[in-house]
């Protein structure tokens, strides 16, 4: 870690930071900073946020804060910060609170008065969006959709609107069964699949849900996808309601 850091940490705050989606190497140079200066990181996975840490040869003790501890562990961050440490918040890739934990923590700590500011960083989601190709003024994010088929249509037909790209994530054990609901009730629309984004085997495939659906029935599927469906207005009337 270099010494000549010019962002010097200060105590009792969060920091909220952004980490890779995948390589490595765009971790920020203020991250990096940040990360190396703060008393404690909170991470989602610390098996996931040591492979970041190490990377860059910093050393600090961590704190895992997932779903199922989020409540309990914020109470041990507000002691902290409120003994003058300064705490970062990461997730496993991304932002953090956004389809991940912190939300609480981070509004705990604003509720006790602590300060809580963002070290920006990549975005799963607005990186889809930008190699999609798919050009709007708007997008809408909607999350993971509904586990269930009759849930999920009716997640599709709410949050996709004609012109409009519509970004959603999903695992690769639903990815096909969400196709195809995707492809019940709009059978023209386009859709933009990312994986394994800014990794060696990154991929991106564009084009009709039904090319799309039948491309990925015939491999295999692994780790988490992003979606961006969009639905143009000269094919919306068409479709299924």
């Amino acid at each position: 870690m270099s010494k000549h850091s010019s962002e010097k940490t200060q105590p009792g705050i969060l920091y909220v930071c952004g980490t890779p989606i995948g390589n490595l190497k765009d971790a920020s140079f203020r991250l990096i900073e940040v990360l190396g200066e703060v008393d404690l990181i909170v991470c989602e996975d610390t098996r996931r946020t040591s492979k970041l840490l190490n990377y860059y040869d910093i050393k600090k003790p961590l704190m895992s804060l997932h779903e199922h501890v989020e409540r309990q562990r914020t109470e041990k961050v507000l002691h902290c910060l409120a003994e003058g440490q300064s705490v970062a918040l990461v997730s496993d890739a991304g932002m953090p609170v956004i389809s991940d934990p912190g939300a609480y923590l981070v509004s705990a700590a604003r509720i006790q008065g602590f300060v809580v500011t963002a070290i920006p960083g990549p975005s799963a989601i607005t990186t889809a969006l930008a190699i999609s190709g798919f050009y709007s003024p708007q997008f809408v994010f909607g999350g993971f959709p509904p586990r269930k088929s009759r849930k999920r249509i009716e997640f599709f037909a709410k949050w996709i609107q004609p012109q409009v790209p519509a970004v959603f994530f999903e695992s690769p054990y639903r990815l096909l069964d969400s196709l195809k609901d995707l492809m019940e009730i709009f059978p023209k629309i386009q859709v933009s699949l990312c994986h394994e984004m800014t990794k060696i085997y990154e991929s991106v495939i564009v084009g009709p849900v039904e090319e799309v659906h039948q491309e990925l029935k015939d491999g295999e599927i692994k780790g988490e996808w992003v979606i961006v469906a969009y639905l143009r207005k000269e094919n919306a009337n068409g479709e299924k309601q």
